[in-house]
């Protein structure tokens, strides 16, 4: 049995039910009680790792872009949407024209749940193509602002996979502990905004006894952390929109995120489009095809590298598949 509560206000729901965010003051929720346990649908899971070096340092990169969709989003959302298959849901919605919204396509179409996406109407005529290729009903808005304010009203009757505070999201991705674990990292490096890979990494290595150094890496104009810590990395330039899987600028998790670094003596790392470029280039020469997004964690490990920190088993996550953006990256990498 389990149930959802709210740590800010102490709203505490029925057991047994589903809410994506607290229904009285829209925060993030937390489980109280055994939560389900789900196994893999479409392969998710079991990313490749592949070991490297960084100056005679022995590092590993987590390949989630290997994932079904090319997202480790598809570790969150398979065991969201399949809860919401047990809790008997008919449809599901998501407001994401990205990695998110994709990967809740595909795991609705694979569960028999009618899948609503919201996006906003400038969104790449590609991803809205895919998205319903994959049977999804694409939902058009003026702002993404209004996209997420209609995928919560669509909430009312089907299953808010809402990334950003979903808690059940973050359980499954916990399930990245189990596959480096022999590894007994020493530090972790993520891209992130919403902390759900993030988060999901520490709570789940916590959950079998691994204490490592936690490092969140961001985009430039969107480092959502940089308000509450100093950096311990800050790229010199002004713009990370190449880094557009870290566009959340308000993370509902981001308290829960400084306590994980404050606690795992962590850090924070910007990154400006400069160097996304320049680490992208050097993981498509490694043959890691990557999206932009994921070239923050390889500079983030060199940095990490020339600040002194012993890099020495640490493992960083390579979180989007490139081939969604091959157009984009033959530019990016062509001008290098």
């Amino acid at each position: 049995m389990w149930s959802l509560f709210c740590k800010k206000c102490g709203f505490e729901g029925e057991e047994n039910k589903y809410y994506p965010y607290c229904p009285v003051c829209k925060s993030s929720l937390y489980i109280k009680g055994i939560p389900p346990k789900f196994k893999p649908i479409l392969g998710e899971g079991n990313t490749p790792i592949v070991k490297e070096s960084i100056n005679k340092n022995d590092v590993y990169f987590k390949l989630e872009y290997l994932n079904p969709t090319g997202s480790f989003k598809d570790r969150g959302v398979s065991y969201s949407l399949q809860l919401a298959s047990q809790l008997k849901y008919k449809c599901s919605v998501e407001d994401s024209s990205g990695n998110t919204g994709i990967s809740t396509a595909a795991f609705s179409s694979r569960l028999g749940i009618k899948s609503k996406i919201v996006i906003p109407k400038y969104a790449p005529p590609g991803k809205k193509s895919i998205l319903r290729s994959l049977g999804a009903e694409v939902i058009e808005s003026e702002t993404r602002d209004e996209a997420s304010n209609i995928a919560e009203e669509l909430s009312r009757e089907c299953f808010y996979v809402s990334h950003a505070r979903n808690p059940f999201f973050i359980e499954g991705m916990k399930s990245i502990a189990e596959e480096i674990k022999h590894i007994n990292p020493r530090g972790i490096v993520v891209p992130t905004s919403s902390f759900s890979l993030f988060l999901g990494t520490y709570y789940g290595l916590k959950e079998i006894g691994i204490n490592a150094k936690m490092f969140a890496v961001q985009g430039k104009e969107t480092a959502s952390l940089r308000e509450f810590i100093e950096p311990i990395y800050e790229s010199k330039g002004k713009e990370s929109k190449l880094a557009d899987g870290l566009a959340l600028k308000k993370a509902p998790r981001i308290y829960d995120a400084l306590s994980v670094i404050k606690e795992s003596n962590g850090g924070l790392l910007v990154i400006d489009d400069e160097e996304i470029k320049l680490g992208l280039k050097k993981l498509w020469n490694l043959g890691y095809m990557v999206e932009p997004t994921s070239a923050v964690s390889y500079i983030a490990l060199i940095k990490l590298n020339e600040l002194n920190y012993d890099i020495n088993r640490y493992v960083a996550m390579l979180t989007g598949n490139g081939l969604k953006f091959y157009d984009l990256i033959e530019k990016i990498i062509s001008k290098i």
